[in-house]
């Protein structure tokens, strides 16, 4: 195990010796059997055994072209004032000296930028207000910081299934990123006493190997306690407005009534009184449920028959709109996988608009739910009244309604129908765009995930 080449060395004497017998060994033959015209005889030994020592140096010379050969790829490799000494040297044994001691140089300069590297990594992820654990492609843990090991303590952090045993919500999104390749989340996950939105992030090398995850858990404490006192106070305040607009409207159709004895010129401001009693009612509800809806972190998804589900929407709107004939044409091909509740009050939103805002005594309706590359695709047409191009990119905001439209103006509503319907899509991960065209109706395309 010495540093010197015996094993070369061994064989270069061996092919030495080998030759010097072979030279005296004919020598002397010749000698013995030529008396006469010697010289000529050894010269032609002379001539033969040089070209036997040619091959020879040829033959052991090989080795030292692949040696050469791959000295002058790493050069391209270096940068060009590291390979200025290398670029005239006609010396092999020196060039390959030079090489080591460059290529030795090199890999110092390397491994002190990636100690430098690492070091900088650490301090970045101790910087982060957050606990972070970066684990290889087999989950197992490689690093973390000083606020996921306050949060996990563990002397030997080495298996992510032994950190997460108790919770296996979080186990679930790393193997989910694994099966999936992409980032995964999860939302409002209960550590300790503590909320937590988790995202676990595959981790690629220059070669686009994946080569682990890295998981970022958010504090969503705060966030998720003023969302709660927000949902609260609305719903306080609902209950409390609600009350007195009840005992409003109650007296008010009291005093409406056909034995009630009031005066006939009173009776226009009580009907009125009633109607935006009822008004204010609607709108008080339907902020509870989009600030009930946007504080849901998790939803309750699970495989809903969509004929059924569209028939009963249907059944309902005939009830409300019995002056109103609906034809309604299904094409369904599959099942919707949302929340129930959820989803089947988006859609009657979208499918009351549609016969709402009918011009006509007959309200039109086409659905379909069909597959999409891997997602449910809903699609609610209609032939109505249609939106205007510049009312297109708003009809999905809070309170906005469309205007200089005299058909929509005589409709009451509060503007958060739609607002409702965009945030229980958006819950699902899904996404929901809209066509219309003024006079030939207006179309809805929802695409939700299949799991």
């Amino acid at each position: 195990m010495s540093n010197f080449p015996w094993h070369y060395f061994v064989r270069s004497i061996r092919a030495r010796i080998i030759l010097i017998i072979i030279t005296a060994v004919l020598t002397f033959v010749i000698s013995i059997s030529y008396e006469e015209y010697i010289f000529p005889k050894i010269l032609i030994v002379i001539f033969f055994l040089t070209i036997v020592s040619i091959i020879q140096g040829y033959l052991k010379s090989l080795p030292f072209k692949k040696v050469l050969e791959k000295l002058h790829s790493l050069q391209h490799i270096l940068p060009h004032d590291k390979k200025i000494n290398l670029l005239y040297q006609k010396n092999e044994l020196i060039l390959i000296k030079e090489m080591l001691r460059i290529t030795e140089k090199y890999i110092q300069e390397q491994s002190s930028e990636i100690k430098t590297n690492k070091i900088q990594a650490t301090t970045l992820m101790e910087s982060i207000p957050g606990p972070i654990v970066w684990v290889d492609s087999y989950l197992n843990i490689v690093q973390y910081n000083k606020h996921f090991d306050h949060l996990f303590p563990n002397e030997q952090q080495t298996k992510i299934w032994k950190t997460f045993e108790s919770m296996p919500e979080i186990l679930q999104l790393f193997e989910s990123a694994k099966e999936l390749d992409q980032p995964q989340t999860i939302r409002g996950q209960k550590i300790k006493f503590n909320y937590f939105d988790i995202t676990v992030t595959p981790i690629y090398n220059v070669d686009k190997k994946r080569t682990g995850f890295l998981a970022v858990f958010y504090n969503v404490s705060e966030a998720k306690l003023t969302e709660k006192m927000r949902v609260d106070f609305v719903a306080n305040v609902s209950h409390e407005i609600r009350t007195p607009l009840t005992a409003i409207k109650g007296f008010s159709q009291l005093l409406t009534a056909p034995d009630s004895n009031c005066p006939e010129e009173v009776q226009a401001p009580l009907k009125r009184i009633i109607f935006n009693s009822e008004k204010l009612e609607d709108l008080f509800n339907n902020l509870l449920k989009l600030s009930v809806i946007e504080s849901q972190y998790e939803i309750k998804a699970e495989q809903i028959n969509s004929l059924q589900l569209f028939k009963s929407i249907e059944s309902t709107l005939k009830g409300k709109y019995k002056n109103k004939a609906i034809n309604i044409s299904y094409q369904v091909e599959q099942n919707i996988f949302a929340d129930k509740k959820l989803i089947e009050h988006a859609l009657t939103n979208l499918i009351d608009n549609s016969v709402k805002y009918s011009q006509s005594d007959t309200a039109s309706i086409e659905i379909s739910v069909l597959d999409f590359s891997g997602l449910t695709e809903i699609k609610i047409s209609d032939f109505g009244p249609g939106i205007d191009p510049k009312d297109l990119d708003r009809i999905f905001e809070r309170f906005y309604r469309v205007q200089n439209n005299p058909q929509a103006n005589k409709i009451d509503g509060s503007g958060l129908g739609l607002s409702i319907v965009k945030h229980i899509i958006n819950k699902h991960k899904g996404k929901i765009t809209v066509e219309s065209e003024v006079g030939k109706g207006t179309r809805f395309t929802i695409l939700l995930p299949n799991y």
